[in-house]
């Protein structure tokens, strides 16, 4: 078979999930341990809210995984929507191809690289894998072969987990206040869901804050956003 060669691979990511302890967190530490990259986010598509980070290996992954969230735009999202990975070879001058994501990201001293996987399943695309490492330069062939095998498990864990999602991957407590936050705005000023998640990223540009910031602000009563 074509795929046994990444059958040690699978071995390896498979038990390094379950020895720290199975779930998002889990997924990502093992994709650092078996793979040459030193850290690594998943993100996942949500109706309404967009692209949001499920789980980060460090703090500087969570910093750029926040950035992509709230700016709605990013290598992780455009890898979402194209079904291609997408790279950032170089922090310093790519991360300008999306102008908010770049904004966001004002102030945070960023280096390296990073490449954003899909996880897609046919048609059905879930979100992304972003792996980073500390150089810039373009992923060996070996390392891109290895990241799409590792994106297809995650894929597939995914959605056999479907059923059990409570259990084995809980959504993180950001997401679910940006999900009440715009169900809160979207009542309070008439709009929809979507619309109310873009008011709460505006709200976030405007006030040099993050989109789990704001969200958390509007469900805790702290920030209330006016009608136009």
């Amino acid at each position: 078979m074509v795929s046994s060669q990444f059958d040690p691979l699978t071995g390896q990511f498979l038990r390094a999930v379950r020895d720290a302890g199975g779930g998002l967190t889990a997924v990502c530490g093992a994709c650092v341990r078996v793979l040459p990259v030193r850290r690594a986010a998943i993100v996942l598509t949500e109706h309404d809210a967009g692209m949001q980070p499920w789980c980060a290996s460090d703090e500087f992954a969570t910093r750029v995984e926040t950035a992509q969230a709230t700016a709605g735009e990013g290598p992780a999202v455009s890898a979402a929507r194209a079904g291609v990975p997408v790279l950032i070879t170089d922090f310093a001058s790519e991360s300008e191809h999306w102008p908010g994501f770049a904004e966001a990201l004002t102030g945070f001293r960023t280096a390296g690289s990073m490449f954003a996987v899909p996880l897609q399943l046919g048609r059905v695309r879930l979100g992304a894998m972003d792996l980073y490492r500390d150089l810039p330069g373009r992923p060996e062939p070996r390392l891109m072969s290895a990241a799409l095998h590792i994106a297809d498990l995650v894929t597939a864990s995914l959605v056999l987990s479907a059923g059990q999602q409570a259990r084995k991957w809980s959504q993180p407590l950001s997401s679910r206040w940006i999900h009440e936050a715009a169900t809160l705005t979207g009542a309070r000023l008439g709009i929809g869901a979507a619309d109310a998640c873009a008011r709460l990223r505006g709200y976030a540009f405007t006030h040099d804050l993050s989109l789990a910031e704001v969200a958390e602000g509007v469900v805790r009563r702290r920030i209330l956003l006016d009608p136009d």
